[in-house]
């Protein structure tokens, strides 16, 4: 017992550091944390809004892409105090100047909200008859009611506040990909489509280097939901799951195996199909397609690994893929020079 008292003592005293620690002033400690907060919320924002602007252009101008997966939007971003929770709040107040109250931070350029004369900085006090809260849950609940009146697709009024005057606009919704395309503040460089959502993470965001890249990114995204790829996922997935539950009968525990596997089916496909589509939706929002597949070349020089082909993999390689997107590429200028209907090529059902 006593050598391990003297074992312990020995592990706390042997690695001690060398030099004396600088006295730090909590004041000043707090200060700066203050200070790192609020340059957290200003590129938070910064990246809330990129995102925001891209998605908006590509679901609003591809939005034939989406079959009947659409709804409309406006075109304006609005924000509060609430935005980033409760942690940030005083940081978005001072960094951003934003407060309980609902605020248009952004508009699109082009978009109806424009047309109609919304303006950064203006205060939405009511859509139609129906007055916006203030608060914590304000952001929320205006949401919802305006995820209500896009569904419609009908023009709808909007109250202002704007220099202490207030104003009366009409806004005339335009058709848009109905998908919600999010942040995520995971550093990992990834992105993901749910079906009815699109998240793009942080580590995505610093990953692609321009617009061009960040779109490239979104439309792929964007033309997994189009194309229903994860309700073929879940399809598959409940037609190899059949053999898990007779496997169960048996007293075979699978583990999900057969379910998973099937999940998998079509995979380098599906995600084949969303670069090809996703490309083409790129081309309907006047992005720049001739530059876009160097993202993947970037890719693989950051992750070589990605390189070689790998038949197992659920993506298919960089090198595939860059590959593909350059000859997707010449196929859509081909049709802008023929004049032919900017769609993708179906397969012969037959």
């Amino acid at each position: 017992m006593r050598c391990l008292v003297w074992v312990v003592v020995l592990l706390v005293l042997g690695c001690a550091p060398v030099t004396k620690r600088i006295a730090v002033d909590d004041v000043a400690a707090e200060l700066e944390a203050k200070k790192q907060r609020e340059l957290a919320v200003q590129g938070m924002y910064e990246d809330r809004l990129r995102l925001w602007r891209v998605a908006h252009r590509i679901k609003t101008r591809a939005s034939a892409l989406c079959g009947d997966q659409v709804s409309h939007e406006s075109g304006f971003f609005p924000a509060t105090s609430f935005i980033f929770g409760e942690d940030f709040r005083e940081a978005a107040q001072t960094a951003l100047n934003l407060t309980d109250v609902i605020k248009i931070v952004d508009v699109q350029p082009d978009s109806p909200a424009r047309k109609a004369g919304l303006k950064a900085g203006d205060i939405p006090l009511s859509f139609n008859d129906w007055k916006l809260p203030v608060g914590k849950e304000s952001l929320k609940l205006a949401a919802g009611k305006y995820a209500e009146i896009m569904k419609s697709g009908k023009s709808f009024g909007v109250r202002i506040m704007r220099d202490g005057k207030e104003e009366a606009l009409t806004i005339n919704p335009e058709k848009s990909c109905d998908f919600v395309v999010a942040v995520s503040n995971e550093d990992i460089i990834n992105a993901f489509a749910d079906g009815k959502r699109v998240i793009i993470t942080r580590g995505m965001l610093r990953f692609a280097k321009d617009d061009t890249e960040l779109a490239l990114v979104v439309s792929h995204e964007l033309a997994h939901n189009a194309m229903r790829h994860m309700d073929a996922r879940r399809t598959n997935f409940a037609l190899g799951s059949i053999f898990d539950i007779l496997a169960a009968v048996y007293g075979v525990n699978t583990q999900g195996m057969f379910g998973n596997a099937a999940a998998q089916i079509y995979s380098q496909d599906f995600e084949a199909e969303a670069d090809y589509v996703g490309l083409y939706m790129m081309a309907h929002a006047a992005l720049d397609i001739d530059n876009a597949p160097n993202f993947w070349r970037r890719m693989a020089a950051a992750h070589p690994s990605s390189i070689r082909t790998n038949f197992t993999a659920s993506h298919p390689a960089t090198s595939h893929r860059f590959v593909a997107l350059d000859k997707t590429v010449q196929e859509i200028r081909k049709k802008q020079k023929d004049g032919a209907p900017l769609m993708p090529e179906m397969k012969d059902r037959k």
